[in-house]
């Protein structure tokens, strides 16, 4: 006859977890499914690693310099890459080189970058098979290790809480699981091929089995567990060490309390012996090879080494980058996703740490319970040092380093933040916790879609020329620039220049070929490039298809060259950027370095493609020299002459912006004879279209005077003023016909 308050007990008890668990899975396979292969978190060499393992059956050698398939990877302790190479051996993956192509144009570990987010390049649809398929399988192996961990992770919180609250034991480890499965970093790494899933599910049931044994005492079997679980740990990576310390601290305090000296031998000579026959050959190899018993040395050369000292400044400013990557930094360290959901985790992190300071002084009194609360508290401690340890070696600051730890992070979070909703209302304590689980499980859902997945989708073919592009023709070998859009505005340093090119396409390439993007200013600086393959990195010329129409969207980073130290002057002004902004286009061969040549319809030859994209100003700061000859003369409400020079043929005016123009105006320079015809000329457009001029700013027009016939020697004026190129229509000044007469001449000069 079946127990009804058995039953119900286990429904209370476990069903939560269940749910969280089949909520982990289903949403760990849509990160799967979002994140093409190769493209995790390091996975092109974690996968290369299972890939030479299985092929030779032997662990590499790892030597300086030398370029591998596995690279760093090849000094990891190699636990999990023997377990994946076993379950991917039965599987063809002689592919495995063409899947793994680079693209030459990745922006890897710099998330505030548009495009080239793929490490490698991809079928536009790659089939199910060979090595895509192995990836797939290895992926899995994955979840169901981040299945492991997200246990451990609720029974750590009940261990850690045990029965000393009725509400904690049932709503902290609810709030543990859930701040573990639905961690959108966490199911991202979950579902790659990582070995951080394999020491993070043997770490969090040796916090697990460690808490347990605090709480309820030694037991030969759990002891022998904790020993064999440290002891695999520490062969699939170096953060395996980072409990046993602690472990050793919270069976030393055992024995303490229950004077059981013999069970604490009993754990120690255990736990060395598993260590020495299941682990120990590893680090013995490591000497033999790399005098290093843990061969982090090679690894971090390997890796590349940090070229500057790591200092404390150093440690602050890779902060930011470090909390981001806990919560979600995607592919290869360069997707963020909603900048908000930083802030909003920022800030329970910091409510959870005010919490469990709190939690720990209400419950001062109960020695055990604060040392189980210490417990975790010290391993986060230790492996945050080991990870600035070796992020002091390379450059390595990614808060997902911190998962093999996730068992005592996440309770001790759920622990804080129960605090804080206690203090507000214990009635609404348990409702607040069961809400933020479930948006944080929808946000969960929401990354992928939003965040993860576009960036490596290819653009969709397009049927026509959208009607806001603006229309240009050239053609680059098979394909054809025929429209153009970017935003009509005005860019400063540190700005992106966003450009979206329309191409299409006249025939499939036979060679996957190279854009580039150059932003140009008007005097031939190049202040930004972007080198990629279209459609951002995502589209390979070998598969677009022809008579299909593209939009290929960049985003081009200006940083001009510094002025030189010049000083206030003539020379200062010339150093200033104030300029018309173009983009050039062209394309090439990454490989041969060829370019292709641009034509027109007809194959007429190019020079340069060139389109408009705005203005760009590096702060228009532009003094007046004192020799200038002071002016004073409005045009239009809008500009003042404030000074000129003129040596012989060479005219420099001086202007100061009134109010913003909302046109492209030209100054005109006339030499006039007393007929008032014009027998010289300077017209000039500023280097920055007036439209992008700014109330206040100083600029500095420069004009040559052009005699087309030899004036006869006598006195002439020289006339200035404004007009508007597309009607011939002048500002308005206080002069006849709108020009200022700026002084007489006499020709010849001398």
């Amino acid at each position: 006859m079946s127990n009804p308050n058995l039953l119900n007990r286990i429904l209370r008890d476990r069903l939560p977890l269940a749910i969280i668990l089949v909520a982990f899975v289903l949403l760990a396979l849509v990160y799967m499914g979002a994140t093409p292969p190769l493209e995790a978190s390091d996975e092109l060499w974690h996968v290369g690693m299972i890939q030479y393992i299985a092929e030779t059956g032997e662990l590499p050698v790892q030597v300086v310099g030398v370029e591998t398939i596995y690279e760093q990877e090849g000094s990891q302790p190699p636990l999990y890459y023997l377990l994946a190479a076993a379950l991917v051996q039965p599987i063809d993956r002689s592919d495995f080189e063409t899947l793994r192509q680079p693209n030459p144009h990745v922006i890897a570990g710099v998330p505030g970058n548009v495009g080239n987010k793929n490490l490698v390049l991809h079928e536009t649809a790659a089939p199910l098979r060979g090595s895509v398929l192995a990836v797939y399988v290895v992926r899995l192996f994955s979840i169901a290790l981040g299945c492991v961990t997200v246990v451990a992770v609720y029974g750590s919180a009940q261990a850690l809480v045990g029965t000393r609250y009725i509400v904690s034991l049932r709503t902290i480890p609810i709030l543990a699981a859930g701040l573990t499965a639905f961690n959108p970093m966490f199911l991202f790494i979950s579902a790659s091929v990582n070995n951080d899933n394999l020491v993070t599910a043997l770490n969090s049931v040796i916090i697990w089995q460690m808490l347990t044994m605090v709480r309820d005492g030694f037991n030969f079997r759990r002891s022998l567990l904790i020993a064999v679980l440290i002891a695999f740990a520490s062969l699939s990576k170096l953060s395996g060490l980072v409990p046993v310390p602690v472990v050793a601290l919270a069976a030393l305090w055992l024995a303490y309390r229950s004077r059981d000296w013999r069970r604490l031998v009993t754990l120690g000579a255990l736990m060395l012996a598993a260590w020495v026959v299941i682990a120990g050959w590893w680090y013995v190899r490591n000497m033999q090879l790399y005098g290093d018993l843990f061969g982090t040395h090679t690894m971090a050369l390997v890796a590349g080494a940090r070229e500057t000292p790591f200092t404390l400044q150093t440690l602050l400013d890779e902060f930011q980058g470090f909390r981001f990557g806990y919560w979600g930094v995607f592919g290869a360290f360069n997707i963020m996703t909603f900048r908000p959901y930083y802030d909003v985790m920022d800030a329970l992190t910091m409510l959870a740490l005010v919490g469990l300071a709190l939690h720990l002084w209400w419950n001062r009194q109960s020695q055990d319970y604060i040392v189980r609360l210490l417990l975790p508290g010290l391993i986060v401690i230790i492996g945050a040092v080991a990870i600035i340890n070796w992020t002091a070696q390379t450059y390595a600051s990614q808060g997902r380093l911190l998962f093999p730890y996730v068992a005592a992070i996440s309770p001790l979070l759920a622990v804080g933040l129960l605090q804080i909703t206690w203090s507000v209302g214990a009635r609404h304590a348990v409702p607040l916790q069961m809400i933020f689980v479930t948006l944080f499980a929808l946000f969960a859902l929401i990354v992928p879609f939003a965040s993860i997945a576009p960036q490596y989708a290819p653009p969709v073919p397009l049927e026509k020329l959208p009607d806001s592009a603006r229309p240009v023709y050239a053609r680059f070998g098979g394909v054809e620039l025929i429209g153009y859009e970017t935003p009509d505005r005005r860019y400063a340093p540190g700005d992106s220049a966003p450009v979206t090119l329309y191409w299409r396409v006249l025939e499939q390439s036979e060679r996957d070929l190279s854009l580039w993007l150059h932003a140009v200013l008007l005097d031939g600086t190049v202040i930004g490039k972007v080198d990629s393959y279209p459609g951002a990195g995502r589209l390979r010329t070998t598969t677009w298809q022809p008579g299909a129409i593209y939009a290929d969207m960049y985003a081009i980073p200006l940083n001009p060259p510094p002025p030189a130290s010049l000083p206030e002057g003539e020379g200062r002004n010339k150093s200033l950027t104030a300029s018309k902004l173009r983009i050039q286009v062209g394309w090439w061969h990454y490989a041969s370095e060829s370019h292709v040549p641009p034509t027109l319809e007809d194959g007429a030859p190019l020079d340069v493609v060139m389109l408009d994209a705005g203005g760009f100003a590096d702060g228009v700061r532009v003094v007046v020299p004192a020799e200038a000859v002071p002016a004073d003369a409005v045009f239009g409400g809008q500009i003042r002459l404030l000074a000129y020079q003129r040596k012989g043929d060479s005219l420099t005016l001086y202007w100061e912006t009134l109010a913003q123009p909302s046109a492209d105006y030209t100054v005109f320079a006339q030499v006039l004879d007393e007929a008032n015809t014009v027998v010289g000329q300077g017209d000039a457009p500023p280097d920055l279209p007036t439209r992008f001029w700014l109330p206040g700013e100083r600029y500095a027009t420069r004009h040559r005077l052009v005699y087309p016939a030899p004036p006869a020697p006598g006195d002439y004026r020289l006339m200035i003023g404004w007009y508007n190129p597309v009607d011939n229509r002048r500002l308005d000044t206080d002069a006849p016909d709108d020009a200022l007469l700026l002084e007489t001449i006499s020709l010849p000069y001398g």
